[in-house]
C-alpha cells in the first residue's frame, strides 16, 4: 500500500459534530435498509449508519476514524485505495453517484459481494464522500451459478448424440449447431449457420416446411406438448451435403437463449432402425400370434446372440423391458449364465453356440440365469435355428421356462435330508460321548475321552478342553485331541490377556456357547492364532462351556473345515452336552473328595460380610449353626440349622423378607433351641458355590453376627478359585485356615464312600432331607408331604426316592450290595 491515511483526530472532531446533529441523520440515514458510510479524503469513516454496521458487523464506535480498507480483504486494499484517490484528486469532474462493486470483510472474517453508490459533497467546508452500501453476494451467486448452467448447457448440446439445431424463432434462421449436425448433414457449422430451416430437408419437402414455420409465426410460437416439445410424426429426412437423404426422427421446442425466443430442433438418424423394421416386418404376421399368445418366454436371436424379438414373458423372467432387451448388443453383456456346479458358462459352449455348431435343436438345457440386478433363476431352455432362403443360419429361437420353484423345492428337499443326516450323526456322536462319561471316573478320564470321541468324528478336524487363566481370564488348554504338537504349544503359549476377549473366554463369561462362523475375518479368534489356523484348514469354531449351575469349568473347543458346520440345532445339542460334562466333572471332583486319603479343610471368616445368616444373627442377638446343606431341584438348596437365643417366628419373618429365601420353617422347637428348614434359591449364598466346585460343606456357625464357615476340598482343589467364588458373592469374606486333613480309618471310609457311589443324587438328597426333617422321629417333626414340598416334587416320587435308598443302605450295612439291582 503506497499510502495509509491518517487523520483520526479530524475525523473524530467531525463525527461529534455532526453526532449532535441529529435532526439531519435520523429519518434520511438511521433508519434506511442499505448501508450508509462518509468518508472524508483521505478515506477515514467519519460516519456510518445502523445498517452499516450490521452489514460488516462492526459497531460505529469500532470504525469511526478508522480507514475504509479495513472492510475490503488484504488482497484487495491496494488497488481500492489507488481507485479511490484518483477518484478524489481527479479536479476534471464531480463524483456523483458512481457505481463500483467491491469484496468487502466481514467481523467474522468472512468475504461479501457488495455495490457501492458514491456522491461528493461538502459539510461545514469538508469535503467528504458518501457511499450507499448493498449486500449483492445473492445476486452475484446466482450469476455464477447462471453462467455455470449455460456453460453446461452449452457442452451437453455440443456432445449430444442428435443432431441440434438453433434458429431464430421469428425469421427460422439456424444461429447454432452441434458437431452430431455437421456430421449428420456432411456441412460445416459455418455452411449451415444462416441458412433456413427448411433448407436443411430435401427440396420437395422445403416449402412445406416453411410454410409450417410461418404458421408457427403467426400463431405466436407453438409451445407443443405440456412439456414444450413438439414431435413430428410426419416422415421426414434431412439432405445432405452431397445430395442424399438421411431419415430423421424430428422434435422441436421454443425457448429462450440469451434473452432471445429460439426454436430447437432435434434431428436422429433413423435409417438403421428403419432398416431393422423392414427386416422385421417380414417375419411379423407369422410371430405375432406365438409370441402374445404363448404362456412360456420365447425370444429370437442374431447368430451373435442379439436379441430382436421377444413376448412379455422373457421380459418378466430377465427383469427388463421388452424394449430394453433388444437394446442389448448381446445377451450375455447384461446377464450371465451358470451350469447346476455354479460355474460361468462361456458363451462359446451355450446353448445358442450348440444350435450354431450342431444345426441342430437343443432340449432340455437347464442353467441358472443371473440377472443385472444379482438375481438367479433356474430356466430350462429349448433352441432351433431358423435358416434363411440361401441357406444360411439367420436366427436362433430361444423357448424358456422358469423352473426355480421347481429347483428350489428339490434343493430343499435335499438340504433338509443332509440337515437330518448330520443331526442324526451328530445326535449318534452325543450318545457315545455320554456313554463314554458314564464309564469315566476322574476330571482327566472325562476331558481326554471327549475331546477323543469328537476329533475322531469326520464331523470335526479336532478339539480341545481349555480352562480360564487367572487373573487376566485368558484361556489355557488342559488337554486335547487330534490337534499336532505345534498348534497345542502355540495355544498353551499365548498370551491369556489375548485370549481374554476371545470366542472361549466368552463363553466362559456369558456361560454360552459362542459361534465364529469366520476365523479368517471374526475378531473374537485370536489374531496371532488366524494364520496358523488358516492353514490347518480351520474354517469355523464353537466354543461350549462345561456349565454345572452357576459354575464353569471351562470350554470344549471344536474347529471344522466348514464355516456352516454348526448349525442352530448343533449348537442347542451341544450346549446341552456341555452341561452334561460339566456335571460329570462334578461328580467326578466330588468322589475325589470322598475317596482321598486326605483333603484341605478351608475355614472361611465371614462375620465382615453381608450374608444372611450373619446379619440376622447380629440383629436377633442369636446363635446359628448350620447343620447340614442338601441339594434340591436346579439351583436350589436346602439348609437345615439350629437357633438358639431367638424366636422361631422373628427369625422366619427375616427370612421370608429375603429376595433370595424361597421357603422357611420351623421343624422342631426345644426350649431355647429351633430347627428350621430354609430353602435358598440361586447361587447367591457361599455354601452354594463351594459345592459346584466340588467342595463339601463342614460345618459353620455365626454368634452376634460373627462366624465362620469350614468346607473340604480335595488335595489338589484350586483353593484359590474356591476363595474367588466365596468372595465372588461376599467380598469381605477371608480365607483364614487351610488345613491337610487325614481321613478316617480305609474300611469305615470305603463303606461310606461304597454307600455314596451307590445313591443317586435324588435318592441321596430325599434320605438327607428326610433325615435332618425329622422324618424319622416319632412322632414325626416333618411329615413326607412337606419333605417333598421342600425338595420340589410330588410325594409319590419323594417315597419312592427314600425307600429306594433305605433299601440300598440295609443292603450296605447287611454287605448285599452286590445283589443290588
Amino acid at each position: 500500500m503506497t499510502h495509509q491515511p491518517d487523520h483520526d483526530t479530524d475525523a473524530e472532531e467531525f463525527a461529534a459534530r455532526i453526532g449532535t446533529e441529529t435532526t439531519f441523520f435520523r429519518d434520511l440515514v438511521e433508519h434506511a435498509l442499505d448501508g450508509f458510510l462518509t468518508l472524508d479524503s483521505s478515506g477515514t469513516i467519519v460516519f456510518l449508519n445502523h445498517a452499516a454496521e450490521r452489514l460488516f458487523g462492526w459497531s460505529d464506535d469500532d470504525l469511526v476514524g478508522q480507514s475504509i480498507l479495513q472492510l475490503f480483504p488484504e488482497r484487495h486494499r491496494e488497488e481500492y485505495y489507488d481507485s479511490f484517490s484518483r477518484r478524489v484528486h481527479d479536479d476534471t469532474r464531480e463524483i456523483d453517484h458512481e457505481y463500483v462493486e467491491r469484496v468487502g470483510v466481514h467481523a467474522d472474517g468472512s468475504e461479501l459481494s457488495l455495490a457501492f453508490s458514491f456522491y461528493e459533497h461538502e459539510y461545514e467546508g469538508l469535503q467528504l464522500f458518501t457511499a450507499i452500501i448493498r449486500d449483492i453476494s445473492e445476486r452475484k451467486q446466482r450469476e455464477t451459478e447462471l453462467k455455470n448452467t449455460k456453460e453446461k448447457y452449452a457442452k451437453l448440446i455440443e456432445t449430444a448424440p442428435d443432431a441440434i439445431f438453433i434458429a431464430d424463432a421469428e425469421t427460422g434462421t439456424v444461429e447454432d449447431v452441434n458437431q452430431a449436425a455437421v456430421s449428420l448433414t456432411g456441412k460445416t457449422r459455418e455452411e449451415l449457420c444462416g441458412l433456413h430451416q427448411s433448407e436443411l430437408h430435401p427440396p420437395e419437402q422445403a416449402e412445406q416446411h416453411r410454410a409450417n414455420f410461418q404458421e408457427h409465426v403467426e400463431r405466436g410460437g407453438v409451445r407443443g406438448d405440456s412439456t414444450g416439445v413438439i414431435r413430428h410424426d410426419i416422415d421426414q429426412h434431412v439432405v445432405q451435403d452431397d445430395g442424399s437423404w438421411i431419415p430423421i426422427e424430428v422434435s422441436s421446442g421454443v425457448t429462450e437463449l440469451n434473452g432471445k425466443t429460439v426454436i430447437q430442433e432435434i434431428f436422429r438418424d433413423i435409417s438403421e432402425r428403419q432398416d431393422r423394421e423392414k427386416e422385421l416386418r417380414q417375419e411379423r404376421d407369422l410371430t405375432e400370434r406365438i409370441l402374445e399368445t404363448s404362456p412360456i418366454a420365447i425370444g429370437v436371436f442374431t447368430p451373435d446372440r442379439q436379441l430382436v424379438r421377444a413376448n412379455e414373458q422373457v421380459a418378466e423372467i430377465l427383469g427388463h423391458s421388452v424394449d430394453e432387451l433388444l437394446g442389448l448388443p448381446s445377451l450375455y453383456d447384461d446377464f450371465t449364465l451358470y451350469d447346476s456346479e455354479n460355474q460361468p458358462i462361456d458363451p462359446q459352449n451355450g446353448i445358442m453356440a450348440k444350435v450354431i455348431e450342431t444345426g441342430s435343436a437343443v432340449y432340455d438345457y437347464e442353467t441358472i440365469l443371473e440377472r443385472a440386478d444379482g438375481k438367479r433363476l433356474w430356466i430350462s431352455l429349448n433352441a432351433a435355428p431358423l435358416w434363411s432362403p440361401d441357406g444360411e443360419l439367420e436366427y436362433i429361437v430361444l423357448v424358456g421356462v422358469d423352473i426355480s420353484d421347481r429347483k428350489e423345492r428339490e434343493e430343499a428337499l435335499e438340504q433338509h435330508h443332509d440337515r437330518l443326516e448330520t443331526l442324526n450323526r451328530i445326535n449318534r456322536l452325543i450318545r457315545e460321548v455320554n456313554q463314554t462319561l458314564v464309564r469315566t471316573t476322574t476330571r482327566d478320564e472325562i476331558e481326554t475321552s471327549v475331546c477323543e470321541r469328537l476329533a475322531a468324528s469326520d464331523l470335526y478336524q479336532d478339539a480341545f478342553i481349555g480352562e480360564r487363566s487367572l487373573p487376566s481370564g485368558g484361556i489355557k488348554p488342559r488337554t486335547g485331541a487330534n490337534l499336532d504338537a505345534n498348534y497345542f504349544d502355540l495355544l498353551d503359549e499365548m498370551d491369556s490377556v489375548e485370549t481374554s476377549t476371545g470366542g472361549a473366554a466368552e463363553a466362559i463369561r456369558t456361560q454360552k456357547p459362542q459361534l465364529i462362523t469366520s476365523i479368517q475375518s471374526d475378531p473374537r479368534f485370536p489374531d496371532s492364532l488366524r494364520d496358523e489356523a488358516l492353514a490347518r484348514g480351520y474354517r469355523s469354531v464353537l466354543c461350549i462351556p462345561l456349565v454345572y449351575g452357576e459354575t464353569a469349568y471351562g470350554v470344549l473347543v471344536i474347529h471344522a473345515s466348514r464355516s456352516d458346520a454348526f448349525g442352530e440345532r448343533e449348537q442347542v445339542v451341544f450346549e446341552e452336552l456341555g452341561e452334561t460334562i460339566g456335571y460329570a466333572i462334578h461328580a467326578a471332583e466330588s468322589k475325589k473328595l470322598l475317596h482321598t486319603d486326605s483333603h484341605y479343610e478351608l475355614t472361611f471368616d465371614l462375620t465382615e460380610t453381608t450374608a444372611f445368616f450373619v446379619t440376622a444373627s447380629a440383629d436377633l442377638e442369636c446363635s446359628i449353626t448350620l447343620e447340614d446343606v442338601v441339594p434340591s431341584t436346579d439351583k436350589e438348596l436346602l439348609y437345615y440349622i439350629t437357633l438358639k437365643n431367638a424366636p422361631a417366628d422373628a427369625f422366619l419373618e427375616l427370612a421370608r423378607n429375603q429376595p433370595i429365601v424361597k421357603k422357611a420353617r420351623c421343624i422342631s422347637t426345644e426350649a431355647e433351641t429351633s430347627l428350621l428348614e430354609i430353602v435358598f434359591m440361586g447361587a447367591s449364598t457361599s455354601p452354594q458355590v463351594l459345592i459346584e466346585r466340588g467342595a463339601r460343606i463342614e460345618h459353620a456357625k455365626v454368634t452376634e453376627g460373627r462366624g465362620s464357615l469350614v468346607a473340604e476340598a480335595s488335595a489338589d482343589a484350586d483353593i484359590r478359585a474356591l476363595t474367588d467364588a466365596v468372595q465372588s458373592i461376599y467380598p469381605n469374606a477371608r480365607l483364614t485356615a487351610k488345613q491337610e486333613v487325614k481321613r478316617s480309618p480305609p474300611p469305615l471310609r470305603k463303606q461310606h464312600a461304597r454307600l455314596r457311589d451307590q445313591l443317586t443324587d435324588r435318592q441321596q438328597a430325599s434320605l438327607t432331607a428326610a433325615y435332618n426333617a425329622g422324618f424319622f422321629e416319632w412322632p414325626r417333626e416333618s411329615t413326607g408331604e412337606a419333605v417333598a414340598d421342600s425338595l420340589g416334587v410330588s410325594a409319590p416320587t419323594f417315597h419312592q426316592h427314600l425307600r429306594a435308598s433305605e433299601r440300598k443302605l440295609l443292603a450296605v450295612f447287611f454287605g448285599e450290595a452286590e445283589r443290588m439291582d
